[in-house]
């Protein structure tokens, strides 16, 4: 968890603003699945933790990227779930049911 965290740090696709939230999934999603068909053969339930760190990483990359948000996690969060319903297949982690609670 320790490793995926820091790899997700070093990233830094949380100011990458320039692009779109599907240049992140094409850039993330390599990774997710590479996750979870490593550490998901052991624990699923550990990968959970991971999944939450990188859904806030999301929300600050988006007010970073959105001026209407103006600071409000909540109004990020809400757009984030919006995403998630509208594009389940985005990111590999949705598709397996790792969503925004």
């Amino acid at each position: 968890m320790v490793r995926i965290n820091e790899e997700l740090r070093k990233l830094n696709f949380h100011n990458k603003t320039q692009r779109g939230i599907q240049d992140l999934a094409i850039l993330l999603n390599p990774k997710i699945r590479g996750w979870i068909q490593y550490y998901g053969k052991i624990s699923r339930r550990s990968l959970k933790p991971v999944f939450y760190y990188l859904h806030h990483r999301l929300i600050r990359w988006i007010l970073n990227k959105y001026k209407r948000f103006k600071g409000s996690k909540v109004k990020a969060v809400k757009w984030l779930r919006q995403v998630t319903v509208s594009y389940p297949n985005l990111f590999y982690h949705w598709e397996l049911g790792y969503k925004l609670v």
